[in-house]
């Protein structure tokens, strides 16, 4: 808070010659935060100065130099060297409004929306609603859009032109990528541009932003065409399904359980990872698979029933078995390193610590690779591959449509588009039952009695 001064008379030239001359100036408020002050010089027949001072905060001021005061009769006041009491308020007034224009022109320039700080709120946002997907968007736009120029180009004034060279330079790799390297496939970079488009469009709406803002948005990350065949949907066979599962049992009984739930239910891993032991409903044999997190809002379903095999529902009771309904159902082992020791010669080597859900698709790398090659399938199959088979096998099987996308914890428009071949070839088997030979009937003449 400012001090209170002692106000002295200043207006006139013969009340400022009363004053006694001393290096420290005498003031007099102007306005809340502004001071007049005059400097009275110890030299004899030497005019006096006036300053401006501001206030700041904690007791800083910040001071300004007007100009000399008209003392001396010889030395008129010209307005801009030489100034009377009128014309130094007058300056001083001028110089404290210049300087708060200067400050709000600098904190709107701090607080204008940038790319990045756009990208940041969205990331802090989407991480608080939902964790995982939040981590991944995160690892995304930071390493292509946080660590390249466009991420300090301000908001509002952002160019069509300035995305299209940002989308220009994407390479596989990130920031630092050869130039000759692969450019990002079709399905990374629509995801990719989803996540800045919703990053962006979200900090324009705050910033109450014009509609050419939102035009340059939605026109610069336009997502490129057709980006889902990407990769051509991975179908197995049940024999090969079963091949794999056993591979999975085999190897770890935690993992293997994962696999098994995967491939019975056709959920998605982030589903699965959040199933508990009160989800598995061995009497009605079936699992009560929670919703997915995909898109916005508060789903009407919380749950999907999915009928069970006898042979799952079997190894599930004994893995949920004495636990309580609340636990989760699928665990794994948590490790931690420990650092070798050279005095002794103790090599560096992993411990357990605890057991946790699943959640991190990376975790599932290592031990999915080995699967592969001890059941003898591709090495390319992804984990998702359970989920396609899950979904073919359905229309296969003759359901409709709507029952197979709602088991799935998705639309019929989805499956309509992702799965098409399939559809039409379960329609033609059931169209099948209902041809019709159109060739003549051989004629059966009935006999006289």
């Amino acid at each position: 808070m400012a001090k209170r001064v002692r106000e002295v008379a200043l207006s006139t030239r013969t009340a400022r010659l009363r004053l006694a001359p001393r290096h420290q100036p005498y003031f007099r408020l102007l306005v809340d935060g502004l001071h007049l002050g005059y400097r009275r010089s110890a030299v004899q027949g030497r005019a006096g100065a006036w300053l401006a001072r501001r206030y700041r905060s904690a007791g800083r001021y910040e001071t300004r130099h007007l100009g000399a005061a008209d003392d001396t009769p010889d030395v008129p006041a010209d307005g801009v060297a030489v100034l009377t009491f009128d014309q130094a308020q007058a300056a001083a007034r001028e110089w404290f409004r210049q300087q708060l224009a200067a400050e709000r022109a600098l904190r709107a320039a701090e607080e204008a929306p940038t790319v990045r700080r756009a990208v940041e709120s969205y990331v802090a946002a989407r991480k608080a609603r939902h964790p995982e997907a939040g981590r991944d968007a995160e690892l995304r736009l930071t390493h292509h859009v946080l660590a390249a120029p466009v991420a300090d180009l301000p908001l509002l004034a952002l160019t069509e032109a300035d995305l299209h060279r940002w989308r220009g330079a994407l390479r596989r790799g990130g920031r630092g990528a050869r130039a000759e390297a692969p450019p990002l496939a079709p399905a990374t970079l629509a995801r990719l541009l989803n996540d800045l488009r919703a990053a962006l469009t979200a900090a324009a709406r705050k910033a109450k932003a014009p509609a050419d803002v939102f035009t340059t948005i939605k026109e610069g990350l336009r997502a490129p065409e057709k980006p889902d065949r990407a990769r051509p949907k991975q179908v197995l066979s049940d024999a090969d399904v079963r091949r794999l599962v056993q591979a999975a049992q085999a190897q770890d009984a935690d993992f293997g359980a994962l696999v098994l739930v995967l491939a019975a239910t056709g959920a998605r891993l982030n589903q699965v990872a959040r199933l508990t032991v009160a989800d598995f409903q061995p009497e009605a044999r079936r699992l009560m698979v929670p919703a997915s997190r995909k898109g916005k809002g508060e789903k009407q379903v919380t749950h999907i029933a999915v009928p069970l095999p006898d042979d799952v529902v079997a190894a599930l009771r004994s893995l949920a078995a004495g636990r309580a309904g609340y636990e989760p159902l699928l665990l794994r082992w948590h490790h931690r390193q420990v650092k070798g020791d050279k005095a002794t010669g103790a090599a560096p080597r992993w411990e357990r610590v605890d057991r946790r859900p699943w959640g991190d698709a990376a975790h599932l790398v290592r031990p999915w690779r080995a699967a592969l090659k001890a059941a003898g399938l591709p090495a390319n199959l992804v984990p998702y591959c359970l989920r396609h088979s899950s979904i073919v096998r359905g229309l296969r099987a003759g359901l409709p449509v709507r029952l197979v996308a709602a088991a799935h914890d998705t639309s019929a428009a989805m499956v309509e588009k992702h799965y098409g071949a399939f559809i039409v070839d379960a329609t033609e088997d059931l169209l099948r039952r209902a041809v019709v030979s159109l060739a003549d009937a051989p004629v059966a003449h009935l006999r006289r009695a």
